[in-house]
């Protein structure tokens, strides 16, 4: 699917969302970006807005992201849409799309299924299909919230495997840590450190800082 009709489609899904809803926005720097377990770029500037409202019983939500960089590498954004339900007290499950494109380079448009289970550790699982090719990724996370007297951290980990072509896949393992302080009624800044493991790289440790506001 081209980049035009990916966006138009994610957009369209969007669309009948309520006016009324919640959002932020973000910019930051880190010192590199990793796609699925693939090195994009070193160091970059991101930003990032996303939104959500009440649709109907569901939670519709839509993320737009870019990273520029700033060394060497590749751009590239990222658009995402789709609607949550939540089960009971505990699950919650999400169907959405993901386009993710290169600028001057790929682009693909994945359909996403996932599901996340509000107890100790808060594991998820999320299911990516290419639309185009008949490729796979497959994720599985977890992370803790520890709220401290000077900031709230955010300890985290996720597993991945991801189809390259038809007849390789990779592994990739992510942990990591983000700790986030209030310095205003609605903007916070975060500190984050993740080491990455790849069958596509080489370990790398990717430390950041971004200033995100709410609205």
């Amino acid at each position: 699917m081209n980049t035009k009709l990916g966006i138009t489609a994610i957009l369209c899904l969007f669309s009948n969302a309520a006016t009324a809803g919640t959002g932020s926005v973000s910019a930051g720097y880190a010192s590199d970006y990793f796609y699925r377990g693939a090195l994009v770029a070193e160091e970059s500037v991101q930003a990032g807005v996303n939104y959500g409202a009440d649709l109907s019983g569901f939670k519709a939500s839509l993320e737009a992201s870019t990273n520029q960089s700033v060394e060497g590498g590749a751009d590239a954004y990222i658009i995402s849409t789709g609607v949550s339900k939540q089960l009971g007290e505990l699950v919650d499950l999400y169907l959405g799309l993901q386009h993710f494109e290169l600028v001057d380079g790929n682009s693909n448009l994945d359909v996403e299924l996932g599901f996340g289970i509000s107890t100790i550790l808060n594991p998820s699982v999320s299911i990516f299909r290419d639309t185009d090719d008949d490729l796979y990724t497959f994720e599985l996370g977890v992370n803790h919230q520890f709220d401290l007297d000077v900031a709230e951290l955010c300890v985290h980990a996720l597993y991945g495997n991801t189809d390259v072509t038809k007849a390789t896949d990779a592994d990739y393992w992510i942990a990591g840590a983000k700790a986030s302080k209030s310095i205003s009624e609605n903007a916070d800044l975060a500190l984050s450190y993740d080491y990455v493991d790849s069958d596509l790289i080489d370990n790398e440790s990717i430390f950041g800082v971004s200033l995100s506001v709410s609205f």
